[in-house]
């Protein structure tokens, strides 16, 4: 019969293994995105050309997996992403903010194609907020922004490179529709390539 004190040892021998193996699944991810946004040059009633530009866009989020099936993963995640311009110039005195944000809610599908590359494609939907132009009317009429909210559709898809059991590198393309004619964009379409970090845990 086996004594007392050779009793602990013995368990923390059967149990912490299975407890590392535990620890080991991961099904949350966070995630860190940069890429570029642009904004065209527009007519601003009769009496304004608001010019063009680009500038940075963010996009992060949290990441949960729901369902894996032998390789395979469905995860939910929450995605905000922003980007636009707060300083467009225009021909008459102002600026014109056209910033976005936008927080879609959706899905991800995820496959392995080796060991420590995966592919995913990502579709969800939400809601945002944009800016556009406006003529302040006055005797000396300026140009300045007003905000606006939206509903959001999103899709795309990208490539997770598995750098060590708690990072990768990311990139991915993501298309958010959303009304015509929102925060510079002449379409319905807002084209968002970009690039980052995720973190695994």
């Amino acid at each position: 019969m086996m004594r007392k004190t050779h009793l602990l040892p013995f368990l923390c021998l059967i149990l912490l293994p299975s407890g590392a193996r535990a620890q080991g699944v991961q099904n949350s991810d966070i995630f860190w995105l940069f890429g570029a946004t642009s904004a065209a040059a527009q007519n601003v009633g009769s009496v304004a050309i608001q010019s063009g530009g680009s500038s940075i866009a963010l996009a992060y989020g949290y990441g949960y997996q729901i369902v894996r099936q032998s390789a395979a993963s469905l995860w939910v995640e929450f995605a905000p992403a922003f980007g636009g311009s707060n300083a467009i110039a225009a021909s008459i005195p102002g600026v014109v903010d056209l910033s976005w944000s936008v927080f879609p809610l959706g899905v991800r599908f995820m496959i392995p194609l080796a060991s420590r590359v995966s592919v995913y494609a990502a579709v969800g939907g939400g809601i945002g907020d944009f800016h556009l132009p406006r003529i302040v009317p006055g005797t000396n009429p300026s140009i300045g922004s007003t905000a606006t909210w939206h509903g959001v559709f999103d899709f795309g898809g990208g490539v997770d490179l598995r750098l060590n059991r708690r990072f990768s590198l990311r990139a991915e393309i993501r298309d958010y529709v959303t009304g015509a004619g929102l925060s510079g964009v002449a379409g319905r379409n807002r084209l968002l390539p970009s690039g980052g970090v995720a973190l695994h845990f």
